[in-house]
């Protein structure tokens, strides 16, 4: 069993030219790795203006839902859930690939309580020391230098979002969520709204949500919130991830030798609530199509 996922090209349309440039590049990323915690790429097709992309079925939903369903996450839920995460990350970057993406709506849990690090539309391959920047990504898991647009999207970028992703299991919501007010999970094109960047960031706090986070993850030197109940070797590893500087950064490997991590136990299915009873059973929150 695998997914699908189907895509409607119209020839006439320049978005969809560049949508499928966009796609061609991903399924040739795709194409080139094979990790245990990254969904594995299967292959696709064309018929007609439809394009078909195969890929492995992760039944368990994405971090982003369980945290919905089931709350915050228990310690060591956390700590398997991280050190997968940080292997699939260490895996990408030894091929100098950078995912730009992480968060829980794009990490996958299967039934045995493995994560697959999935949606690599944003992901790119770099090929000097860094790739020119895009403005593209989710605000709120943002790299402060990828919104003052200095340093390109180095392989450093995934090790803040994954400080993110980590306060977003410890808390059920991302970093700076006091800005929230839309749909958190919509990743955007940052051209949209680098105008508005450009008036506010002189003068005045944005209005809008998400500009208003990126103003602050940009221009304050203060980290977010970490929560009290969180570890100290927990809290230490945030504080890792959430450098300001990209260059004093652990990398993915390093890290994965950090004592919140490094004596992970795997799970042998999904431990998700901090509360002594176990969840109901999981179910399926992939919305693709399912082929087999």
């Amino acid at each position: 069993m695998c997914a699908m996922k189907e895509v409607t090209f119209f020839s006439d349309d320049a978005k969809s030219k560049e949508s499928a440039q966009q796609l061609g590049q991903e399924i040739s990323l795709l194409s080139r790795l094979s990790h245990p915690n990254i969904v594995q790429y299967y292959g696709s097709e064309t018929v007609d203006d439809k394009l078909y992309i195969y890929s492995e079925y992760v039944s368990g939903g994405s971090i982003y839902k369980l945290l919905q369903e089931y709350g915050r996450f228990g310690e060591i839920a956390f700590h398997s859930y991280t050190q997968e995460i940080l292997s699939g990350l260490a895996y990408l970057h030894a091929k100098n690939t950078v995912h730009r993406d992480i968060k829980g709506a794009n990490i996958l849990v299967d039934p045995n309580g493995h994560v697959k690090l999935a949606d690599f539309g944003m992901a790119k391959h770099i090929t000097g020391r860094s790739c020119p920047l895009s403005f593209k990504g989710s605000p709120y898991w943002m790299a402060p230098e990828v919104i003052k647009n200095s340093n390109g999207c180095n392989l450093a970028v995934d090790l803040w979002t994954l400080g993110c992703t980590v306060l977003e299991m410890a808390t059920t919501k991302p970093p700076w969520s006091q800005y929230e007010g839309v749909d958190i999970q919509t990743s955007i094109d940052m051209l949209d709204i680098l105008e508005c960047l450009t008036d506010f960031f002189s003068y005045i706090l944005p209005s809008s949500p998400k500009v208003a986070a990126m103003f602050k993850i940009g221009n304050s030197k203060e980290l977010p919130t970490i929560p009290d109940h969180l570890s100290e070797e927990g809290k230490d590893f945030v504080r890792q991830c959430l450098q300001r500087n990209p260059l004093h950064r652990p990398t993915a490997a390093r890290l994965l030798e950090h004592p919140f991590v490094r004596n992970a136990v795997p799970l042998e299915r999904p431990s998700l609530s901090s509360e002594p009873e176990p969840p109901p059973a999981v179910t399926n929150a992939v919305r693709s199509m399912v082929w087999t």
